[in-house]
């Protein structure tokens, strides 16, 4: 049983002053306004952000290996994937010089203190907190007096290079990118994160919600400006693959035909629809036993503390820690099939804070951050904690 002396140290949390507005870049202003930075910066060891690397690392070759498997053996029925998007799924798999995965992020317990890690989530198709990553964590750090101002966060640089492949595969040189969300303020801050990046390295880049882009069969994604339509190189979407096959599968069709005329890039790409859905770290599990991503199982599983989660629930909605700690969390996701993982307890600190610990992966692990809350299913109403190397 843990008990306060195996929890985070006061030492390794450094407290700096608040920043202010003006000092702050417009992507975080809107941020600022929901209590939800923290001031306080906890420090990790190299070895420990190393373990967290080749964690990850280790997790992401599975899941590639994984993919493999399920395609050539056509069972992407057993994740309830619609059969009318398998092919589109298989062609952006062939074909990823062209349909290059951009970014996600591992969501890790433990790892602090020596102690034992696993994956227990991938959030693979439409991954948040991009700005505070980005820029926060940078802002904060540069506050830190000594020698602590380093930290593991090569995020940007790690997008734009493979939004610079990516650049190569289309056939002229100012290509368009078009970047689109429902709308929701947090949605756009982290769609114009990437839009950013893109302009940096060359791209044309316009932002507009989902209902105002239209989808071609013939001429791929397009968007309307000054009167006239432009043709879409590459769309940016933070709109859930799995929301469309429920809710707009007339949508799903459409690109799935324009991806498969090779029209436009669609980022992330569609099979990342698997890697977002937690059916497959039970296929994992059940075909590639390993110590790297957590125990999960499609049916109710033999030992006494496990966790269920909805498919494709994102948020911390919809999860129930059953066992020795009991407790649940409510959310938009209950009508969705679950999974059964091992329960395996986060980090907390001496006030009974917990931990969760993200690594963002491009190509490559290339940035970490945490989040903290009082309780042990980290939400929505979390904190964003920056890190710093001691």
């Amino acid at each position: 049983m843990e008990n306060r002396l195996d929890r985070l140290e006061d030492s390794r949390f450094k407290e700096i002053k608040r920043l202010k507005k003006k000092d702050v870049s417009h992507h975080l202003l809107w941020y600022l306004k929901q209590d939800y930075f923290s001031e306080e910066l906890l420090g990790l060891h190299n070895f420990e952000i190393e373990n967290f690397k080749k964690l990850s690392a280790g997790a992401y070759a599975l899941y590639e290996k994984a993919t493999e498997k399920i395609l050539r053996e056509n069972q992407l029925g057993l994740l309830d994937i619609p059969d009318f998007f398998h092919d589109c799924i298989n062609h952006s798999w062939k074909n990823r010089t062209k349909h290059p995965f951009l970014y996600g992020r591992f969501d890790i317990n433990g790892g602090i203190k020596q102690r034992d890690s696993s994956i227990i989530e991938f959030n693979a198709d439409t991954c948040s907190t991009l700005p505070e990553t980005i820029h926060w964590q940078s802002l904060q750090n540069k506050e830190l007096k000594g020698n602590n101002t380093m930290q593991f966060n090569n995020l940007a640089t790690d997008i734009a290079q493979t939004l610079r492949h990516l650049k190569t595969t289309i056939d002229h040189p100012n290509p368009f990118i078009l970047g689109s969300s429902f709308g929701y303020e947090e949605d756009v801050l982290n769609v114009n994160s990437i839009l950013d990046i893109a302009h940096e390295e060359g791209y044309k880049t316009f932002y507009t919600n989902l209902e105002e882009v239209t989808f071609s069969q013939e001429n791929g994604i397009l968007y309307e400006i000054n009167g006239e339509y432009q043709i879409v190189d590459v769309w940016f979407k933070m709109i859930p693959w799995d929301w469309m096959f429920n809710e707009e599968p007339q949508l799903a069709k459409d690109l799935s035909g324009i991806i498969l005329k090779d029209l436009c890039t669609v980022l992330n790409p569609p099979y990342t629809a698997i890697w977002q859905n937690k059916k497959f770290m039970a296929y994992i599990t059940t075909h590639f036993p390993n110590h790297y991503i957590a125990q999960t199982l499609t049916e109710t599983p033999y030992y006494n503390d496990y966790v269920t989660k909805p498919v494709y629930g994102r948020l911390g909605e919809n999860i129930e820690i059953k066992g020795t700690l009991n407790t649940k969390s409510k959310g938009d996701y209950a009508n969705q099939d679950v999974v059964y993982q091992k329960y395996y307890p986060l980090e907390r600190d001496l006030e009974n804070y917990y931990y969760q610990a993200g690594i963002f992966f491009t190509n490559q692990p290339s940035a970490l951050n945490l989040r903290s809350e009082e309780n042990a299913i980290i939400s929505d109403d979390c904190e964003f904690m920056s890190h710093y190397i001691i």
